[in-house]
Formats: C-alpha cells, sequence, structure tokens
C-alpha cells in the first residue's frame, strides 16, 4: 500500500472514530441534560457547546498544526477528546450539568481539530487521487452516523443503572483507538508556500 493511500485509510479510520463519538454525544446530550439540569431549558446547552468549541479551537487548531505537524495536531486534539469523554462520563455519574456542558465544551475542541481530517487528506493525496481521499475520508461521517447511535444504546446501562455512563467511557475507548491509529499517520512538514 502506498504512503497516500495509508495515510486516507489511517484518516478516514479517525473520521468514523471521531463521527461516532460526535454522534453519540449529539444523540444523548440533550437526554442527558434535560434530565440532570436544574431549569430544563438548558437542556441543549451542551450540544451548543460543542459548536461553540468547535467554532472556537478551529483556526488555533489549524495554525498550531502548521508549527507542529498534522500527526501531533491531530493526536493533541485526540488527548482533549480523550479528557472531554473522562469529564463527561465522571459528570453524568454524579448528574454534575455545568461539569457536563464543560465536557461537551472540550469535546468541541476536540472537533476543532478533527474537523481537519479532510484537508489533511487533500494535503497527502496527489492531484489524480485528491478528489477521491477527500471523498473517503468524508464516507467516514456516514459510517459512524450509524455507529455513533448503536454505540449509545450500548453504553446506556453497561456500566451502571445511571444512564449513559457507559456511553461516555466508549466515547473515551473510540478516541483513544483514534490516537494509536493516528501514530500510523506518515505526513511530511508542509512548506510555509504549501
Amino acid at each position: 500500500m502506498t504512503r497516500e493511500k495509508r495515510n486516507v485509510l489511517v484518516l478516514a479510520t479517525c473520521q468514523v472514530l471521531f463521527g461516532t463519538g460526535r454522534s453519540l454525544l449529539i444523540v444523548t446530550a440533550p437526554l442527558i441534560a434535560y434530565s440532570i439540569a436544574s431549569h430544563k431549558g438548558l437542556a441543549t446547552l451542551p450540544t451548543s457547546l460543542v459548536i461553540v468549541g468547535t467554532a472556537i479551537m478551529t483556526i488555533p487548531a489549524s495554525l498550531f498544526m502548521r508549527r507542529a505537524g498534522r500527526k501531533v495536531g491531530f493526536i493533541l486534539g485526540s488527548l482533549i477528546g480523550v479528557v472531554s469523554g473522562l469529564v463527561s462520563a465522571y459528570a453524568v455519574l454524579h448528574s454534575n450539568f455545568w461539569l457536563f456542558a464543560f465536557g461537551a465544551l472540550l469535546f468541541g475542541f476536540f472537533a476543532g481539530f478533527a474537523q481537519l481530517y479532510r484537508f489533511a487528506a487533500a494535503d497527502v493525496a496527489s492531484e489524480d487521487f485528491k478528489s477521491k481521499a477527500i471523498s473517503l475520508v468524508l464516507a467516514g461521517g456516514v459510517v459512524s452516523g450509524f455507529l455513533g447511535p448503536e454505540s449509545a444504546k450500548i453504553g446506556q446501562h453497561m456500566v451502571t443503572s445511571i444512564p449513559f455512563v457507559g456511553a461516555y467511557l466508549i466515547l473515551t475507548g473510540v478516541t483513544v483507538l483514534a490516537i494509536f491509529v493516528l501514530l500510523l499517520l506518515d505526513i511530511p512538514k508542509l512548506t510555509p508556500q504549501e
């Protein structure tokens, strides 16, 4: 397998893993927030904070990767995702709404890095393979649209009698798996012109 195809496979796999966590969070966060928030009108705040976190982190993530490289940047983003999953699981276990909202914001920070997988695919692909590489990475999002809700179902009562603690441990696990997959990424650092 050529380096460009291996890199695209790595990025597509990471897109599946990230998307699985994102779909899991989007499906479960309003239910959890509604059940633990003191004011039920705050039920959509954690989901909104994912979007806010993504918006806040997208440019800094890109600037960081320009200096440190894509591989280091994606691994750092995934580490933030692991912390997000652990914080969220702890918050759900202890019915702490504001900590759960913070965990969702952290997931948004992770998403700011992960949204760049498709651009990395364009960086590693030759001109004739570039559009297919981007499509393959984005197709990972379609797969994760099925895996995320299924993971939420599996994790709903997996660990404790408190619903969805296990789901956030699954989110943590798929993000840890993404870190190991990213170790196989081999993208040369881009020149300032590139």
